[in-house]
């Protein structure tokens, strides 16, 4: 009788000890989980303004979000255009904003809740981009000499035009543009001359005003990233190739990175972006502006 309680009180036992092994490692997860708080999802606020080019006005739409630090802090702007738009944008900061930096997306003229028409990335594309620069730069929690922008498209022309006339640019990325107006209309394919062609008629004089290359200042002092697919049938990678050749001859440090893809790049840009913000705007040694 005796042996038979033994043998009923073993795995009893066993079974409480590994309950208690259970609890224990339940516990010890609880307060490693208490021990690194997770950030919170950025809150984000309008950033809408509006702009003037001759007679003409537009309203801009656009949207901030903050990481909540004290201080100033870097600052990204995102010119968005095609299916793209500034809230879609600005829904997707958190990866950056948990950076350490404030990301401000607008919808250039034409696209999302922006005025238009577009025009092909005319003139009014430029005036929003700057001054959404100007906005962000007078903001007390920015630095203004760590400013970086990033193009997507036709905001991609936008900020490569951006980036030939505003000094104040820490860093540019630009992504699926086209930066060669004038070689790229014999060069596009039918359907993006149409598209064209529905928004501007392509004189000498307006590719010659669009082209990112035509206006680039003898010498360049930011930090560049170009992001292109290798078949993309909508903007040539030699426009992507060609701009890269023409930066580092001004000065500039250059960065490209091809993807084995069409236009559309997707998630594949997030880990090269990230690790050149990193590089060239959080961790970079601020500098003194040129004049605007």
């Amino acid at each position: 009788m005796g042996d038979n309680r033994m043998r009923l009180r073993r795995p009893i036992r066993g079974a409480l000890a590994a309950a208690l092994a259970l609890l224990a490692a339940a516990a010890c997860a609880c307060r490693h989980s208490a021990q690194a708080p997770v950030r919170p999802k950025p809150a984000f606020v309008p950033f809408n303004f509006q702009i003037a080019v001759g007679a003409d006005h537009y309203n801009i739409e656009g949207f901030i979000a903050h990481p909540g630090d004290p201080g100033r802090m870097p600052a990204l702007l995102v010119l968005t255009a095609g299916e793209g738009n500034a809230r879609r944008c600005i829904e997707q900061s958190t990866g950056l904003v948990a950076l350490g930096m404030l990301e401000a997306c607008i919808s250039i003229p034409g696209y999302g809740k922006s005025s238009g028409p577009s025009r092909f990335v005319g003139p009014q594309a430029v005036e929003a981009a700057h001054r959404a620069v100007d906005l962000l730069a007078a903001r007390p929690d920015v630095a203004p000499d760590r400013i970086a922008v990033w193009g997507l498209s036709d905001g991609a022309v936008a900020a490569g035009l951006l980036m030939d006339s505003d000094p104040r640019l820490h860093a540019v990325i630009l992504q699926s543009g086209f930066y060669d107006t004038l070689k790229m209309w014999p060069e596009a394919p039918l359907r993006e001359k149409v598209t064209i062609l529905r928004q501007v008629w392509p004189s000498h004089r307006v590719l010659a005003e669009r082209s990112v290359i035509a206006h680039l200042p003898p010498k360049l002092a930011c930090n560049v990233l170009i992001l292109h697919g290798e078949h993309d049938k909508e903007m040539p990678v030699q426009q992507a190739k060609r701009l890269a050749h023409e930066l580092q001859r001004r000065g500039a440090k250059v960065e490209t990175r091809f993807f084995d893809d069409g236009h559309d790049l997707g998630g594949k840009v997030d880990g090269p972006l990230k690790e050149f913000l990193r590089q060239n705007l959080i961790a970079a040694a601020p500098r003194t502006p040129g004049p605007p």
